[in-house]
């Protein structure tokens, strides 16, 4: 009973953040038989916890925010934490940075943390749309914080402003999360807002780097804001498919797997 349960809060949590779940994903999420994701699938319809059709279960009430942090933070920690720890590599003493808001970034802002406590890095500048970053790289770093309209969901701050200050600004490199890549539209964000910020941050930097984990590729959110050739690399976490990586190789995206703990 107790792995039922289990297994219902993971793929609530995902209908929370992503708006639907299919077969396949629950499978691969779950690591279960298909037999079993459709059992799961119907237990939780039972339970007024989401509509089944056509291999896929979805939120009952279309109108709720697909993203949440609060329910983000909580997917894949063990994964998001591989990628975080990987992507310091990727930092020089002295760089500017820019770091967006999402989960997977914010566990980066806390690995740059330990990096910079332990004088791994030093002299290196923050900027960042995050309420959440900025509480942990203050004491360490020089951080801005780039203010605007503030989204409870996103805990961040978009608009004109943001994306103006973000305009106005010169980067070495921006960290980005996704809610989503497809080989058909590429990287994909929930939100226009959030679109336009990747898209400000990626023209305002030398070079790009997304940290994403492995169940994000293969499905799309609402708006695409690169297709890939802006993107210096990407940072995943080695549960990632061999047919997905040998995708992601095909479209030319420079992929590096950060091994979990």
């Amino acid at each position: 009973m107790k792995k039922t349960l289990a297994e219902e809060n993971v793929i609530l949590k995902e209908l929370q953040l992503n708006g639907t779940v299919t077969v396949k994903q629950a499978m691969e999420i779950l690591s279960i038989s298909e037999a079993t994701a459709r059992r799961l699938f119907s237990r939780m319809e039972e339970k007024g916890m989401g509509i089944r059709s056509h291999g896929k279960i979805s939120l009952p009430d279309s109108s709720l925010e697909f993203y949440r942090y609060d329910v983000s933070k909580e997917l894949y920690v063990k994964e998001k934490k591989a990628i975080a720890n990987h992507a310091v590599s990727f930092v020089k003493d002295g760089d500017v940075l820019f770091l967006d808001s999402g989960t997977t970034v914010c566990l980066f802002s806390m690995a740059l943390a330990d990096a910079l406590r332990q004088n791994i890095l030093k002299d290196i500048k923050v900027f960042t749309n995050s309420y959440m970053i900025i509480n942990v790289l203050n004491d360490l770093a020089t951080v801005n914080l780039i203010g605007g309209t503030y989204r409870p969901n996103r805990k961040d701050f978009c608009g004109y402003m943001t994306e103006k200050s973000i305009k106005d600004c010169h980067f070495d490199k921006c960290f980005l999360g996704t809610d989503g890549y497809t080989r058909e539209f590429g990287f994909t964000t929930t939100e226009f807002e959030s679109a336009k910020i990747c898209e400000t941050a990626i023209s305002s930097s030398d070079a790009v780097i997304i940290l994403t984990d492995f169940h994000k590729f293969g499905s799309s959110a609402l708006v695409s804001f690169s297709n890939g050739e802006n993107v210096t690399a990407v940072i995943t976490d080695n549960r990632l498919s061999q047919a997905k990586l040998k995708d992601l190789y095909s479209a030319g995206i420079n992929v590096k797997i950060a091994k979990n703990d």
